[in-house]
């Protein structure tokens, strides 16, 4: 029988896998050599992996795999770049089905799959870059975390809707202020107009339809008497034109003032209305320029009916032509200065009209192409410089609007390439230098500072801390050259009110932009930690923001006791004046242990001092003011608890009328909220009572350093922050005060009839109690912070008690005071000020920087 020869080839297969088999298991043994260092004929030391194949850079394959043959072979990592670029594809592949996983997985069941857990979903990065991912997201957990700061919607009774931004805070509490004092002492009078003109006024802004040569005959009896209208627009530029100037004075003279009354005279001679060739627009821009120049004349009254009479005619003026359909320069002029009389024009009008005419303004000058330069349009060099002012002002003007509302702007910054105008300011120094004027620092400061925080405070998505702190970092580098502070001048006494406001408006620039970026996170540091807030995460923003307020308190009291009158005309005094306030007040509600709280109650009396004088003249001094007094009302209750060692209350008691609890501060910070605003006066007072006993529990008071290296109440992002600060050794021989504010403080301070001089105002004591123990190191520091003070935090321990100086200052039934010389009345404690305080005050621009320093703490060295 003939031999099977398929039995005899599987026989030879199955022998052949054995010994294939056999040897697997013996290189696998050690026991001869591995397979790529006998396919390489190399020696083989039969380890696992053998030293040849460790060599080589492929010690995975050994000891049964084996490398291809050819060229490019010989060591595997020749072709590193081939590899990279394989790994690369095998992770998007990898990311590609993970999706595709992903998707399914979504479909069938809410649970993750389990091949997507999170140490899975790293493997596709690679061993090095996937533990660098998770180290960096580690490393930057504190900082990410962003607040719930969507805003405030207040909703009325009829359904109408406001909505306020996160940086808003102040004016949803002006909105809670306005109502909760019904009350008000501003005229109702309104001014004498013909149906025709009323007529005019009313139809603005979609225009009238009508016979426009009459309408400008008419318009053009209302002008006043030449001698009056020049009185008017010196005021204008005087008392107004610091703040916002869309127009310079030769533009007022040249080409608006003289062609419109050498019209006005050639019309009564000639006994013709068509003699004249004046724009509409153009006369309205002169009609708001005496609108505002009445507006601020101290020797009116406030809300006068002159200047609301000249309001109207302006609006009957833009009524005759559309303001959308035909445009011109003068018609954004108009716009944007009807705006900034809605600003302060009293309670007929609002922030909300201001901000919605500004925004006018913005499109119109969209409309015309002012955001691009002139320049390449081949205008006249004149016309290029009037229109890059104009864009200018209106940026600017409009970036603070949207800021201090909490909606956005209409232009960004990308959408810009217009120039600054020519700097007609600039000066040379005795070195030959360049210095700035103060248009040009303020359109600089605007473009690379305030324009970037408007961008990042009011998107949708709030920032990252860390973006916060850096913005803090830009804006401090940002100083104000020497000679635009007119506080660091010799004082003179002949300053014209223009060149003195000017230099203040550009003296709290910075300071109020730094509120702006840290209101929100202050607000959430107090919320999250009361007792204590310089252990939250955003301690950096409880002390800057404390360090700006305080700031823009005292300068302000510079401000009054200079010019009052001036000041209680302009509305953005109110608003960050008032700001500042909230926030020395809510230190002392809700952490009255702090070192921070004696003198942050001394402000807050400051602050309403302040109020109590702006509101005999201002509306909106008068709004803030009614909600101020329950601040300090409250402030005064819990500080005295505190200091007595009495229990403190059981409920926290409210600002408002009723009891809000957190959410006052809430608000103030921008958190989201939606409110019917009739129930910011009317809701139940019986709301239920939230204990405070963790807010005002007695602590030790005695003085310990915060930044030692095992401080445990301090956040470790504080100490990064501080370490961006140099300190300046010369205070290290300094000894603090024992007590802020002794009880035996002199009598003169307290005395109602002294008027505060600026010596005496360079004595308000200081807030900032100094540790000589702490030390930063400030090798890394940028020289860019030479100018700022260095940032030091205060031990949590209780001050002297200014309540026993003052208590019955705070009665709420005693009449404001009609004087604003008695401000030292809230003064108390010794003259002195720490190194870092007088800094700070130098750099807000409240002290001359020549200032002999010695003596600090009532002569000790």
């Amino acid at each position: 029988m003939p031999a099977d020869p398929s039995h005899t080839r599987r026989v030879s297969r199955r022998t052949a896998t054995d010994e294939e088999t056999d040897v697997s298991v013996r290189r696998a043994r050690g026991e001869i050599s591995c397979a790529e260092c006998r396919r390489l004929k190399l020696k083989c030391d039969k380890k696992l992996p053998c030293s040849s194949c460790t060599r080589r850079g492929c010690p995975s394959i050994c000891p049964n795999g084996s490398l291809s043959t050819g060229q490019g072979t010989r060591f595997v990592l020749a072709d590193t770049a081939q590899l990279h670029a394989k790994i690369g594809e095998m992770g998007q592949r990898i990311r590609q089905l993970e999706d595709a996983l992903a998707i399914f997985q979504s479909g069938v069941s809410s649970e993750t799959h389990p091949l997507l857990r999170d140490e899975l979903l790293s493997i596709k990065f690679g061993p090095d870059k996937g533990h660098a991912l998770e180290r960096e997201e580690s490393s930057q957990e504190p900082l990410v975390n962003s607040i719930d700061a969507l805003g405030t919607l207040t909703i009325g009774d009829r359904g109408e809707v406001k909505y306020f931004g996160r940086s808003a805070g102040s004016e949803t509490l002006f909105l809670a202020g306005a109502e909760l004092d019904m009350t008000s002492v501003e005229s109702d009078e309104s001014p004498q107009l013909s149906l025709e003109i009323a007529r005019l006024s009313n139809a603005f802004p979609f225009g009238a339809e009508g016979n426009v040569d009459r309408a400008m005959d008419l318009l053009f009896s209302h002008l006043p008497s030449q001698p009056r209208a020049w009185s008017l627009c010196e005021t204008y530029m005087e008392h107004a034109a610091w703040v916002f100037r869309p127009l310079k004075r030769d533009e007022i003279v040249n080409d608006v003032l003289s062609p419109i009354y050498k019209a006005q005279k050639e019309r009564k001679v000639s006994g013709s209305a068509c003699s004249f060739n004046i724009s509409s627009h153009k006369l309205a821009v002169l009609f708001l320029v005496f609108a505002l120049g009445a507006l601020v004349d101290l020797t009116l009254e406030p809300y006068n009916t002159e200047s609301e009479t000249f309001y109207h005619l302006s609006r009957a003026c833009l009524s005759l032509r559309s303001v959308f359909d035909s445009p011109e320069i003068t018609t954004v002029q108009a716009v944007v200065l009807m705006a900034a009389y809605h600003g302060m024009g009293g309670k007929k009008y609002t922030m909300d009209s201001s901000w919605a005419l500004i925004s006018l303004g913005a499109k119109l000058a969209q409309s015309i192409g002012l955001h691009r330069d002139s320049a390449r349009f081949n205008m006249d060099p004149q016309t290029v410089q009037r229109r890059r002012g104009l864009f200018w002002e209106l940026f600017s003007a409009e970036l603070f609007h949207s800021l201090a509302i909490g909606r956005p702007p209409s232009i960004r910054l990308s959408y810009i390439d217009c120039e600054f105008p020519i700097d007609d300011e600039a000066t040379l120094d005795k070195d030959g230098r360049t210095r700035v004027g103060y248009y040009r620092w303020k359109y600089e400061f605007t473009k690379e500072i305030f324009s970037t925080v408007t961008e990042l405070t009011l998107t949708a998505e709030p920032p990252r801390y860390q973006t916060v702190l850096e913005l803090d970092r830009k804006v401090r580098e940002k100083t104000l050259p020497s000679h635009l502070n007119v506080f660091m001048s010799p004082e003179d006494e002949h300053c014209t009110p223009s060149v003195y406001m000017r230099g203040c408006l550009l003296g709290q620039y910075r300071s109020v932009t730094l509120l702006y970026i840290h209101r929100s996170f202050f607000a959430q540091a107090m919320l999250d930690h009361p007792v204590n807030p310089l252990r939250s995460p955003y301690a950096p923003s409880f002390l800057a923001a404390y360090r700006c307020a305080s700031g823009v308190i005292k300068s302000n009291l510079n401000h009054f006791d200079r010019f009052p009158d001036l000041c209680c005309r302009w509305y953005n005094i109110w608003t960050h004046l008032f700001s500042a306030a909230i926030i020395v007040g809510c230190i002392v509600t809700r952490s009255p242990s702090s070192s921070m709280a004696s003198s942050a109650f001394i402000e807050l009396g400051l602050a309403c001092d302040l109020f109590e004088k702006g509101a005999v003249h201002s509306r909106r001094a008068r709004s803030g003011l009614a909600l101020l007094r329950k601040l300090r009302q409250k402030a005064f209750q819990v500080y005295s608890q505190f200091r007595s060692g009495n229990s403190p209350p059981t409920v926290i008691l409210s600002v408002g009328k009723p009891d809000y609890g957190d959410d006052e501060l809430a608000l103030f910070g921008g958190q989201t909220r939606v409110l019917v605003s009739k129930l910011l006066s009317n809701r139940s007072k019986n709301r239920s009572a939230t204990p405070q006993s963790s807010i005002l529990s007695p602590i030790d008071t005695e003085s310990k350093p915060l930044l030692s290296e095992n401080a445990p109440d301090v956040h470790p992002s504080l100490v990064e922050y501080l370490s961006m600060f140099p300190i300046d050794n010369s205070n290290a021989n300094l000894q603090p005060p024992s007590a802020l504010f002794p009880h035996e403080t002199s009598a003169s301070i307290f005395s109602p009839q002294g008027h505060m001089t600026g010596s005496e105002f360079q004595q308000i004591p200081s807030p900032w109690e100094t540790s000589p123990s702490v030390l930063i190191n400030s090798s890394n520091s940028p020289s860019s912070y030479r100018d700022d003070p260095p940032l030091f935090t205060h031990p949590i321990s209780a001050p002297g008690d200014p309540t026993t100086q003052y208590g019955n200052i705070i009665n709420q039934n005693s009449p404001p005071e009609s004087n604003l010389t008695d401000l030292g009345m809230m003064m108390t404690g010794d003259s002195g000020m720490d190194e870092h305080w007088m800094s700070f005050m130098r750099d807000s621009g409240l002290l001359e920087g020549n200032m002999n320093h010695s003596g600090l703490y009532g002569g000790s060295a």
